[in-house]
C-alpha cells in the first residue's frame, strides 16, 4: 500500500500566550509567558498559585449563549480552535466530501470545572438541580461531537486520551488515517481547562507543580538546572 503525504492545511488556537494564531505567535516570538497567578478560585492555601489561564476568550463568538452555557470551558477550547482551524484552511464542505472528513480531537482530564460545581450544587441542593446536560457537558468526546455538526463533517470521529500527549497523539493518529487513506481532511488537537481546586491538589501532592509563585514567567522550565515542575 502507498502511503499518501500529510500537509497541515489550517491551524486554530486558544492558549494563556493568545487565542488566534496571529496574536499567540506574536506572544511567542516576543518571550511573552501566559503564566500568571490563578484568578479561577482562591488558591491561597496551595503550594502552587500559578497557571496558564485563557483571557479574552468569548465562546459565544462560536456558540450560541444557550449551547454555551450547556459545556465545559474544555469544550469552549475545543471547538474554537478547530472552527478556526478549519476556516484557516479554505477548504469546504459538500454532500459529496463530508463523509472523507472527520475528527479527532481530545482532552486529558475532560470538564473537570463543570464536574466540581455540579457535585457542589448537589452537595447544597439535591439530585434534583443537577442538569440534563451534565454528562454531555463535561465528557471528553463531545468536542468532536459538536465540531462534527457545527461543521457538517461525517467522517471519522474520534477523541483520544493519553494525558499530557493527547493533542499530539491525536494529530499524529489523524494523519495516519490520511495517510492510509481512511480520511481525506481531520481536524486534530486536544484541549484542557483544568486550572481548578481538584487539579491543582492533585498535582501539587504528587509534588509535580512548580511553586515559583512570585516569578511564574519563570516556572515550567523542563530543560534548566533549576527546574521545580509544570504548571
Amino acid at each position: 500500500m502507498s502511503h499518501r503525504k500529510v500537509v497541515v492545511t489550517g491551524i486554530g488556537i486558544v492558549s494563556p500566550v493568545g487565542n488566534g494564531v496571529t496574536q499567540a505567535w506574536e506572544n511567542i516570538l516576543a518571550g511573552r509567558s501566559g503564566i500568571g497567578p490563578i484568578t479561577r478560585f482562591d488558591a491561597s492555601a496551595f503550594p502552587a498559585r500559578i497557571a496558564g489561564e485563557v483571557k479574552g476568550f468569548d465562546p459565544t463568538a462560536y456558540l450560541s449563549a444557550k449551547d454555551a452555557r450547556r459545556m465545559d470551558s474544555f469544550i469552549h477550547f475545543g471547538i474554537a480552535a478547530g472552527i478556526d482551524a478549519f476556516r484557516d484552511s479554505g477548504l469546504e464542505v459538500t454532500e459529496a466530501n463530508a463523509a472523507r472528513m472527520g475528527v479527532n480531537v481530545g482532552s486529558g482530564i475532560g470538564g473537570l470545572p463543570m464536574i466540581e460545581d455540579t457535585h457542589s450544587e448537589y452537595l447544597k441542593s439535591g439530585p434534583r438541580r443537577i442538569s440534563p446536560f451534565f454528562i454531555p457537558g463535561t465528557i471528553i468526546n463531545m468536542i468532536s461531537g459538536n465540531l462534527s455538526i457545527l461543521l457538517g463533517l461525517k467522517g471519522p470521529n474520534l477523541a483520544m486520551v493519553t494525558a499530557c500527549s493527547t493533542g499530539t497523539h491525536c494529530i499524529g493518529e489523524s494523519a495516519r488515517l490520511i495517510e492510509y487513506g481512511d480520511a481525506d481532511v481531520m481536524i486534530a488537537g486536544g484541549s484542557e481547562a483544568t486550572t481548578t481546586a481538584l487539579s491543582v491538589g492533585g498535582f501539587s501532592s504528587a509534588k509535580a507543580l512548580s511553586t515559583r509563585n512570585d516569578d511564574p514567567a519563570g516556572a515550567s522550565r523542563p530543560w534548566d538546572r533549576d527546574r521545580d515542575g509544570f504548571v
